[in-house]
């Protein structure tokens, strides 16, 4: 008994140190070099709108396609550790190795420490994940507030106490107002849960074991915190409908480009699907270790899938029939319950030799995608471009901005209002000249097709054939820097009367 005490103890020790292994390698993995590639778009339009008052956040958060938790955790940050692109990042470096925390303790609740530290070591090392913990938007957010969305729903259904009740309703709130995704897999594992509640109500049990009920009426909390912005999203849906998305539709090319973002190895993703079918095949769950069999909880595993495959599911049939809405980035909330299946499906393979395999077998197959996500993957280059301007610039000069919805960008990085005007057309580019009394003319034109470029240098009436500078973006324009010198400038002169 003695021995068996300190076997227990040993053990314990041993997975508390390599957790912190894990948790010192996410953390160096997301948290160095923050600022290594400029902020781009989507990342200045979160600062944008969390630069004033609260008041303002909101109403602006309020046209746009997602509900406003991470641009209130900008709003509470930025006044104290400031707007560099390291600031802005770090909240979501931050909320990434929490993720990976909580893929451990998730793990630990399905089949033990191992699986926890093998689904927590994938993730951990996860390029998909990297990247998008140092991105100052809401993906990071999303993963950190779903899988403590799907810790606390675990614990409910194992033991209903108070704490973690209430745990849930404030995590199901909390997911749901990170990102419209958040609905599929909270859908998913409310239905789940409600479908166990129906079958422990006819099987007759009493209210204090009807866990799953009390599952349920938790995240009917959270559903009813959640009404009034999902009445925004309703009327934003109806507007985004009306007008078009930018998400491809999903055929099989796009859904192999998917799979490969998300996993970093086609090999790898079939591995992982494949032991987490495994992981699905009855059969007693008793660990071959110490640990506390996975038996305990007979609803886990259910809930599990239902959380990683429930949204992957919902948005490609939405994609299929209404509009494409499924995207690789949207579904890091998803990821890591796919690691978590996978790594229960090796622990059952082999309590310490499998998991210790797909780990190692997984480093290898992603770490080119690793290596090329930490030193070489770059975002669009508004840093690069607006250094350029500003180094050739006079303070009598004027920029022009093609197109307008880039304006977020350039104003992080110009920081001087009124420091440029935004074409939405080429039609207006010689409008705003002609109403300028700059000296030299400078056109910015940023993600445009080769018929807009063209336009819109036509319109400019450039005589350079190449753009003073040039630095990576999307579209045949990249972000594309030209200067017209006021002596180039088409005077316009009035016609003489007869």
């Amino acid at each position: 008994m003695l021995q068996t005490t300190g076997d227990g103890r040993s053990t314990s020790i041993v997975s508390t140190l390599l957790l912190v292994v894990v948790l010192v390698v996410a953390a160096a993995l997301r948290l160095h070099d923050l600022d290594r590639t400029s902020i781009w778009y989507d990342e200045a339009v979160s600062w944008s709108q969390s630069n004033g008052s609260l008041t303002a956040l909101l109403a602006s958060v309020a046209t746009d396609n997602y509900p406003p938790l991470h641009n209130i955790l900008l709003w509470l940050t930025i006044p104290v550790i400031g707007d560099s692109e390291t600031a802005l990042r770090l909240p979501s470096a931050v909320l990434g190795v929490f993720a990976v925390l909580l893929t451990f303790l998730i793990g630990k609740l399905l089949t033990g420490r191992i699986t926890g530290l093998t689904a927590a070591a994938l993730l951990a090392l996860s390029p998909f994940h990297i990247w998008y913990s140092t991105e100052a938007r809401m993906y990071a957010l999303l993963a950190a507030c779903g899988l403590a969305f799907l810790l606390s729903t675990l614990k409910v259904l194992r033991t209903p106490s108070s704490l973690w009740l209430t745990l849930l309703a404030v995590s199901g709130t909390l997911f749901l107002y990170s990102h419209v995704y958040a609905l599929l897999a909270f859908a998913a594992v409310g239905t789940v849960c409600a479908c166990f509640a129906l079958r422990d109500l006819t099987l007759g049990k009493s209210f204090g074991q009807l866990h799953a009920l009390h599952a349920c009426l938790a995240m009917g909390i959270s559903t009813i915190a959640f009404l009034p912005w999902l009445y925004l999203l309703a009327i934003r849906a109806n507007s985004v409908a009306e007008a078009g998305f930018w998400i491809a539709f999903p055929d099989l090319p796009f859904l192999n480009a998917m799979v490969f973002g998300i996993t970093g190895s086609l090999v790898l993703f079939w591995l992982l699907v494949c032991l987490a079918v495994l992981s699905t095949v009855p059969a007693n769950w008793r660990s071959q270790s110490q640990e506390k069999p996975s038996h305990t909880n007979p609803y886990a595993l259910a809930v599990c899938i239902a959380y990683t495959f429930g949204p992957v599911a919902l948005a490609y049939l939405y994609s299929l029939f209404v509009q494409p809405i499924l995207f690789d980035r949207y579904l890091i909330a998803s990821w890591p319950g796919l690691l978590l299946l996978a790594s229960a499906g090796a622990h059952r393979l082999s309590p310490k030799l499998v998991p210790a395999a797909l780990v190692a077998i997984s480093l290898v197959l992603t770490f080119p995608e690793l290596k090329f996500t930490l030193t070489e993957k770059i975002r669009p280059d508004w840093r690069g471009i607006t250094e350029a301007y500003l180094s050739e610039r006079s303070a009598s000069d004027r920029l022009m901005l093609f197109k307008g919805f880039a304006a977020p960008a350039l104003a992080y990085y110009l920081r001087a209002p009124g420091g440029f005007a935004t074409a939405e057309t080429p039609e207006d580019i010689p409008k705003i000249e002609s109403a300028s009394d700059a000296g030299n003319n400078w056109l910015l034109v940023v993600h445009t097709n080769p018929q807009e470029l063209a336009d819109a240098k036509e319109a400019f009436g450039t005589v350079e054939a190449e753009p003073l500078a040039r630095t990576f973006g999307w579209g045949a324009s990249g972000l594309s820097l030209y200067r017209k010198p006021a002596q180039n400038k088409v005077e316009t002169i009035p016609e003489k009367s007869d």
